[in-house]
């Protein structure tokens, strides 16, 4: 016996027809039928009688609704105390993230999972996210660059690639693949969402054997492609960025040598106790990112 069975049944004893129930259930009346019929079959007795479309409960049927009845209320209650034994409230997950189209996949295979919980969602500067996060303001953070301090957990789960990517008329632009030592003397427009982003930009220059000629230093990557969009310099492309198609005035090039890349991680407060939900998003949220960087490796 099935839960569906029980809550068929009693729709079908309060609406008294068959074909109306269906369309209340969303289902076809065939298959409502045979919901019912099963049921039947297996208490090994009718409980309804039957009066052409119209169908009424019969005394069977009266003591198995009544029995339903308490038993899905019973279940209700059940899940109601674990719940609040749980922590939980369905009410909302906070977090700050980086802008990137992994995110809204990953999010809609939560709400799979737990589709009455509210995903608050900001995209915040790493100082900020971490001032929020200590505050509580804020459960979890996904950034590109680490977030870090004496009660924070910082876990790197994923390795994004980094592209460069030009103007369509630039020179560089000819390539579809070139060493980064051949752009050293090229005007870099660099995005610093927190206090390593520079250093990240810096470090693939540096490993590439050059001081790289920053002109600008933004803290929102949108502006800094629309920059390059405009004509204004070059910068690096995170993989998984979705502000691609507003740039038809730019070309991405892969990066042979040296091997450009920032780690995407989640942080969020040790000493903190959170909630069964947040902990479950986190969890899902992690698991999701790891299963990306499997596919990559």
């Amino acid at each position: 016996m099935q839960l569906l069975q029980l809550q068929y049944f009693l729709t079908v004893a309060r609406i008294e027809h068959m074909s109306q129930a269906a369309l209340e259930l969303n289902v076809s009346q065939s298959s409502l039928s045979k919901t019912i019929a099963r049921l039947e079959e297996d208490l090994g007795v009718p409980l309804f009688d039957r009066q052409g479309r119209k169908i009424k409960l019969n005394a069977y049927g009266e003591i198995f609704a009544k029995a339903a009845k308490e038993a899905l209320v019973g279940l209700d209650n059940a899940r109601s105390q674990i719940q609040n034994l749980a922590n939980i409230t369905e009410d909302r997950v906070t977090v700050s993230v980086m802008s990137s189209k992994i995110l809204p996949h990953v999010f809609k295979s939560f709400y799979l999972k737990r589709p009455n919980v509210k995903i608050h969602q900001s995209i915040l500067p790493d100082s900020v996210a971490k001032e929020r996060l200590i505050t509580g303001e804020i459960e979890l953070c996904i950034s590109n660059s680490p977030i870090t301090g004496p009660d924070i957990i910082w876990l790197p789960v994923l390795k994004e690639q980094l592209e460069l990517i030009v103007p369509h008329n630039h020179p560089l632009a000819m390539f579809d693949e070139i060493d980064l030592k051949q752009a050293r003397h090229e005007r870099f427009i660099s995005y610093q969402s927190g206090s390593t982003a520079t250093n990240m930009i810096e470090k693939c220059c540096h490993d590439a054997g050059f001081e790289p000629n920053i002109i600008f230093e933004g803290t929102e990557l949108s502006i800094v492609l629309q920059m390059v969009n405009e004509g204004e310099g070059i910068t690096f492309y995170p993989q998984y960025s979705f502000l691609e198609e507003n740039l038809k005035n730019t070309k991405r090039i892969k990066i042979r040598n040296p091997d450009c890349y920032q780690m995407v991680g989640f942080a969020w407060m040790k000493t903190r106790n959170y909630s069964y939900v947040a902990k479950q998003f986190r969890k899902h949220m992690i698991h999701e990112f790891e299963e990306i960087n499997k596919g990559n490796s």
